[in-house]
């Protein structure tokens, strides 16, 4: 859980955005085995055009 806390601060610098709560949903499915490295990424680079 602390892990995702951190990966979703990290995210905020990377973005610009605020994180929402399904990124967080998502990081802990990557955390978990249950989300692929490629869903993850594109769910981020969603996050990344909507701040733009």
């Amino acid at each position: 859980m602390y892990l995702a806390i951190i990966a979703c601060l990290l995210i905020l610098i990377y973005t610009g955005g605020q994180p929402t709560k399904r990124t967080y949903e998502m990081i802990c499915f990557y955390l978990l085995g249950w989300a692929s490295l490629e869903e993850l990424e594109a769910h981020i680079e969603k996050l990344k055009a909507k701040s733009l």
